[in-house]
């Protein structure tokens, strides 16, 4: 990453990484790039029989996260379906949990019983990977260029040229894969919302005051509920809840907002870019390949053609923004419908 343009991108969106609320995002990442690089990577071991609870143990969605969607506890005698043990010697096994949302939860080995020994589980072999393919689509918006087609929206009527939309890039979502992989435990109410349009009738997040800031800045949709859009349609869906979800997609655009992906953006106002530069500076950015997981979306504007959107494949834990290089390099490439666009200037034509 280019570090000074990274210093000055904290100071403009105003992240104190060394005190207050967002000291917590620090720890966060400190602890989850030690821990890379401190502890070899686990695999899934695929068990099959059955796990009879001795206790009321909480059913967990990510063991390192710690994170329990609906509170979901063991029902202390009842019997459930073994999936996986998380390593071998195994600390904890996936469950399949009737009712919990997702389904598939992790718990302590020492919660309950088998009905087998582990070690003579069907396979020993080593699963593989949990996902294969893209994990999660990452949509960035060109802000000038998404607002010359949407010029009623609340964050496009007073766009100024020093402001942060202007020179980098905006939060659209972080999408987890399929694309069927939506509204995850959602209401009615919230769904059909969601879907027509009234975002701010839905429920606010629950973020910090720091994450709040920083979300604002570099979500400017989020005066027109787009937050809690994003979070009801895919974020349900996330591993994780909204604090994670939003921690998470902050790091990315930390990551994205220092390379030379923003600037050739920042550098090329008014001028017609190609998709081959924009993926060349993903290349130089975060390593050759990189550029192949990148798409341009763009939209016509009376007869010029402006690029308003890139989707970025991902796989992998994030932890930190200096993921992005592996996180990109483990998803598939992907086509793009768009060769070539102007990059708009803020401020409506």
């Amino acid at each position: 990453m280019n570090e000074a343009k990274r210093r000055r991108f904290l100071r403009r969106v105003r992240v104190d990484r060394a005190g207050g609320a967002n000291s917590l995002r620090n720890i966060k990442f400190i602890a989850g790039a030690l821990w890379l690089v401190s502890v070899p990577a686990l695999a899934e071991v695929p068990l099959s029989g059955s796990f009879t609870a001795s206790a009321a143990c909480p059913a967990l969605q990510s063991i390192s996260r710690q994170t329990n969607p609906g509170n979901v506890a063991l029902e202390q005698g009842a019997t459930y379906d073994l999936v996986a043990a998380n390593k071998t010697p195994a600390s904890h096994v996936m469950l399949v949990i009737p009712g919990a949302e997702p389904e598939r939860r992790w718990v302590a080995l020492e919660c309950g019983t088998t009905d087998r020994p582990i070690d003579q589980a069907d396979n020993t072999k080593a699963a593989p990977p949990a996902y294969r393919g893209t994990q999660y689509v990452f949509a960035v918006n060109w802000q000038p260029a998404f607002c010359e087609t949407a010029p009623g929206k609340t964050e496009c009527r007073n766009q100024r040229p020093d402001s942060f939309e202007a020179s980098n890039f905006t939060l659209h979502g972080l999408w987890p894969q399929p694309r069927s992989a939506e509204y995850c435990g959602v209401s009615e109410r919230d769904i059909w919302a969601s879907r027509d349009g009234r975002w701010l009738d839905l429920p606010m997040l629950d973020l910090t005051i720091a994450q709040r800031r920083d979300l604002d800045e570099v979500m400017p949709g989020s005066r027109s509920g787009l937050d809690r859009h994003e979070w009801i349609k895919h974020g349900t869906c996330y591993n994780g809840d909204q604090r994670d979800y939003i921690a998470d997609s902050l790091d990315l655009m930390l990551a994205l907002n220092t390379s030379e992906v923003a600037e050739l953006f920042a550098g090329n106002i008014g001028r017609r870019i190609t998709l081959a530069q924009v993926r060349a500076a993903f290349d130089a950015s975060f390593g050759a390949g990189a550029g192949e997981r990148v798409s341009l979306s763009c939209v016509e504007d009376g007869n010029r053609i402006l690029i308003s959107e890139l989707q970025i494949n991902l796989t992998g834990e994030i932890t930190g923004p200096d993921d992005f290089v592996r996180l990109l390099l483990a998803a598939d490439p992907t086509d793009s419908d768009c060769s070539s666009g102007q990059v708009d200037a803020v401020g409506l034509r």
